[in-house]
């Protein structure tokens, strides 16, 4: 073997990607995530943390710890300092204000805030301060008694006037998607013109810049997804030469294209970008969503057409063409297909045979007019323009074969907003971006049954 060849193993193996993470069961996770931390790789220590988090019991503070610890040392202060404000809203003391590896969080100007915050708090149900030595939490323990907190509200019964999770003011922008993020009570919001997401607190009503064009190659932001079983973000955007219907062939570099982009949704990095291949020709992506295995669908409205990225994919590729039709959403089913709503109503397509009926509809039940559309338990939800160019969400019942629209019910029958496709289902509820005075908005949500 020459010098050379031996010079190339060298960089090779310096570059090599970090490794996929393989755990499965949470505490499988936690104690890889542990072994990163001992030998001070942090970004796998992130990875690990985040991957527990997601599978383990949900709000487990132990859990939700281990993630704080894990972004304060990945270079990530201002999550950690989220999660940290988020463990003290449910009454859970931890050691960030002694910790060196909460060195980061205590650097952030927020931080005196928080610091009274953290130190105000009184231990519920006698428990301990969290450490990093902390023992594992048992598979059958439920969250902690939550304390608290000034922006917490009942959520609305099905039928009633919506809740309020939240208001926020930020410079005027243009709605385009959003998210919610359970794990650390965020919401996602792009702002389609500025070409940027922004993630807004549940508790402190905090704005903050999550990703932009300058990180992650962003066009036209026109949706965003978060894919649950493994924790990515989703967005797919458009460049100018994209909306005039141009070439969307790959080119150099990230933008320039309309392209699909998969970020990490704790800390808004780049993961992966997908253009459309070439042989594909021109396309417009209009939504994203994420199957219940893994794969992603992405609608794309010039090309009137859903395209398919499996979970270990490189590349996006066909899944059923549409009829020429104004295409808006897309609401994969548990099943394998898809709904997909158009300027006449919606269309039911087969995944497996590419097959694409027109759902029907019982007497009186209006299904045109959708901007977001999002499955849930055996029935659709969706934000609808009415007549006068107003909007609202409604929860479309279906039948047995999911063929027939049965019945509609009006979940919110003024909705004011200049985003009519920002909006999601997660947890069982319904949330959606509505807006307030002046530059206020306010993030309105449905309990769904």
């Amino acid at each position: 073997m020459t010098p050379f060849h031996v010079a190339l193993l060298i960089v090779l193996h310096v570059q090599d990607p970090q490794p996929r993470i393989d755990c499965r069961q949470w505490q499988e996770c936690r104690q890889l995530a542990l072994d990163a931390a001992a030998r001070q790789d942090f970004e796998t220590f992130h990875d690990l943390a985040w991957r527990a988090v997601q599978t383990g019991p949900k709000d487990n503070p132990d859990l939700m710890y281990l993630l704080a610890r894990a972004q304060s040392l990945s270079g990530r202060p201002g999550d950690a300092l989220v999660m940290l404000q988020r463990l003290a809203g449910m009454g859970v003391p931890t050691d960030a204000v002694t910790n060196d590896d909460f060195r980061r969080v205590r650097a952030l100007p927020a931080w005196t805030e928080a610091d009274a915050l953290l130190n105000n708090r009184s231990p519920v149900d006698d428990r301990s301060v969290i450490r990093e030595d902390r023992s594992a939490p048992t598979a059958g323990s439920g969250p902690p008694t939550p304390g608290t907190a000034k922006t917490e509200t009942r959520p609305a019964e099905p039928g009633t006037t919506p809740a309020e999770s939240l208001r926020f003011t930020t410079a005027p922008f243009t709605p385009a998607g959003l998210a919610y993020d359970s794990v650390s009570r965020r919401f996602i919001v792009g702002d389609r013109n500025a070409r940027k997401l922004a993630v807004v607190d549940e508790f402190s009503h905090h704005v903050a810049n999550l990703a932009s064009a300058q990180s992650s190659g962003f066009g036209d932001i026109e949706a965003l997804e978060i894919d649950p079983r493994q924790g990515n973000l989703w967005v797919v955007s458009n460049d100018a030469a994209a909306d005039r219907g141009g070439d969307a062939s790959p080119k150099s570099g990230l933008a320039g294209q309309t392209t699909l982009h998969k970020l990490q949704l704790v800390s808004g990095r780049l993961l992966a970008s997908y253009s459309l291949p070439e042989r594909l020709g021109a396309a417009r992506f209009a939504d994203v969503a994420a199957t219940v295995n893994g794969a992603i669908i992405v609608l794309d409205g010039a090309g009137h057409r859903l395209l398919r990225l499996g979970p270990r994919a490189q590349a996006l590729e066909l899944a059923a063409n549409l009829p020429e039709s104004l295409a808006t959403s897309v609401a994969p089913t548990a099943a394998d297909t898809v709904y997909v709503a158009n300027e006449g109503g919606i269309l039911l397509v087969d995944l497996a045979s590419r097959a694409v009926t027109v759902l029907k509809t019982a007497k009186g039940v209006d299904i045109g007019g959708i901007t977001r559309l999002r499955w849930y338990k055996a029935s659709l939800v969706a934000v609808q323009r009415t007549d006068g160019a107003t909007y609202r969400a409604i929860r479309i019942s279906l039948s047995r074969n999911g063929r027939t629209a049965t019945a509609l019910q009006v979940l919110d029958a003024a909705l004011e907003t200049t985003g009519p496709t920002a909006a999601t289902v997660s947890g069982g509820m319904l949330y959606y971006l509505a807006s307030g005075r002046g530059d206020e908005m306010i993030v309105r949500r449905v309990t769904l049954q």
